[in-house]
Parts: C-alpha cells; structure tokens; sequence
C-alpha cells in the first residue's frame, strides 16, 4: 500500500525513548510506525480478496495474528499469544509505502474519514476498545489522561450518552485543550482538573463523577493515576487500564480498600478486537464521532519527524499527522 498519511501513536514514543516497556520488543534496525491509511497498489501471491481492489482506499490491522492458538481460535485474536505488530516486531508504516497481510486491510470510505483521519484508526481503535468493555450510556466517565487516545476516549463517552464526564490531567496544555474540547461542543456535564492545582484530586474527581465514576479509563499509565483511579471508582465500577507505565512495576497504595473491598471489574486493554473494534468505529463515525480536531500539526513527508517528537514530549502537540507522498 502507498501510505497517504500516518501518525505517531503513544508507543512509537516509547520506543523513540527507549522506554523498558518497549525497548525489550524492538530489534533494531526497523521501519517504526503502525497509525496510517493509504491505497492498495498492489497485491502479493495469494493476496487478492472479494472486498480488495487496486486503488482502494484503506487502513489496516497492524497486530498480525497467527489465527492457531487458543485465544485466535476461540475469536480473542487481540491477544494471540504470538502476534506480530507491523512497527515493532517488523517494517512498519513510516515509509511511502508500506506491505501489510491482506487480512488485515480495512476497506473505507473517505468521504467520511478523510486521511487526516484515517492517519490514526489504529489509535483510535485503541480508545473504542477502551470504552468498549462498558455501556457509558447515562453513566459517569472518569477519562485519567487527556492524551490523544484520552481525548478521543472523552469524545467516545459523548457521542455514547455519558452523563457526566470528568477529565484528569497533570499537563496545562492538555487540560487547555480539554476545555476548549468541552466549549466547542458545548458540553457542560463536563468537568476537567488539572492536578497540579487541584489540592484534593480524590475528593474533586469523586465531586465531579456524583460520588465516585461507574466507569475508570485509565490512559497514561502513571503510578499516582493508577492509584486515583482505583480510588476515585464507585464500588461495582468498571475500570478500563490502557496506560503503559515506563516502568515495568507499579505499587497499588490500598489493594483491599480500593479494589477487592469495592468489587471492582478490571479490563486490560491491548489492541482492537479483531474486527470487532474496527467496525464499532467506523459505525461510531456514521453515529458523528468528530476526532478531527485533535490533530494540531501536519507534516509533509518525514523529514521532520525529530522536531514532531519534541513538540508531542512537550505536549504542544496531540495528534501529530505526516504525508509519506505528500499532502493528498
């Protein structure tokens, strides 16, 4: 496939870093990226399908499953335990063109996500699955995280009926862009706490859910939100972990109180359910899911990838966008 665009997700990041998370996965070196959407040029043996054209517009699945262990063959292909993921373990998509197993293609229209969209389906897709494991219909949303897989969480919990909807965040410049989020569609079920001056964050998030969320999505992986979420959950609430700390260890403060005590449901969220997610999203988008706001900065080409890497760790930036071939 001919990438059109492609973006930098929070694990390229990561391996940018050489975080111990991530840094164990990769054998330099490697062609990085797995976010993009692109053209399908051509077809290798084997690899021509019904729903398949030359020309197509597409996206794809970069978790790359081997379809015969248990979990593949019991229809839980996100977490086959010998997946490869295109960027990680292999050439990824930051490069104009990029080869990807025909199963894994994603046929879609581009009248409705145009490629600055479809540049992170896979992101995306990480936040569908997120908010997936629960019903946020008339519920209280707890989003710990405002990054962009935070804010497209919070933008999931809208369009999805949540009553309220409390944002933590420990960045000025991420919490600013989820005020503005929250102003420009003129949410006032809304509340967002910038840690840093919130003197009692527990207490406030507790406030600001109606006495504690029925639903925790914990994105940024950090110990102390962790810890917030845990306890910020109402008892019977379901808690939604896809944050990657840049450790391998974190310590729970209150293991009893805070979780066994409270009966807690905890989901542990990798990938997309294959293809479960893709088309929950691509329906969320029929439904008016609007995520294109989020990216603040496009590139042309990948020359300046070093100085997109700066303006995201500086939080400048939420979704960083590049056109492998040129703006299309």
């Amino acid at each position: 496939m001919r990438v059109l665009a492609t973006a930098v997700c929070g694990s390229d990041k990561h391996i940018y870093q050489w975080d111990a998370s991530m840094a164990g996965m990769v054998e330099p070196p490697r062609v990085y990226g797995h976010e993009f959407c692109g053209e399908i040029v051509a077809f290798g043996p084997g690899g021509k399908r019904p729903h398949l054209e030359q020309g197509q517009y597409v996206s794809a699945e970069m978790h790359v499953t081997c379809g015969a262990c248990r979990p593949c063959r019991t229809g839980r292909r996100h977490i086959c335990e010998n997946t490869k993921i295109l960027g990680v373990h292999a050439d990824g998509c930051f490069a104009q063109y990029v080869v990807v197993p025909a199963f894994n293609v994603v046929p879609l229209d581009r009248t409705m996500i145009p490629p600055k969209v479809g540049a992170f389906l896979d992101a995306l897709g990480n936040a569908v699955h997120t908010t997936q494991v629960a019903d946020l219909s008339g519920k209280s949303v707890a989003v710990l995280g405002y990054g962009p897989i935070g804010a497209m969480c919070a933008e999931i919990a809208r369009i999805s009926g949540a009553a309220r909807i409390a944002i933590t965040e420990v960045n000025g410049l991420a919490a600013a862009h989820a005020r503005r989020w929250a102003r420009a569609r003129g949410l006032s079920q809304v509340s967002v706490l910038e840690i840093p001056r919130t003197k009692d964050p527990l207490g406030s998030l507790r406030e600001a859910t109606g006495g504690g969320a029925d639903v925790v999505l914990e994105l940024s992986g950090a110990e102390p939100s962790i810890n917030l979420a845990l306890a910020a959950a109402r008892p019977g609430a379901v808690l939604s972990m896809l944050g990657i700390p840049r450790d391998k260890a974190v310590t729970i403060r209150d293991y009893t109180n805070d979780f066994v005590f409270k009966g807690l449901t905890i989901h542990a969220i990798i990938g997309r359910r294959v293809f479960d997610t893709w088309i929950k999203m691509i329906d969320l988008f029929r439904a008016g899911l609007d995520v294109e706001d989020l990216v603040t900065n496009e590139f042309e080409g990948l020359e300046a990838f070093h100085e997109a890497m700066e303006l995201l760790d500086d939080r400048r930036a939420m979704k960083v966008v590049f056109y492998p071939n040129g703006k299309p």
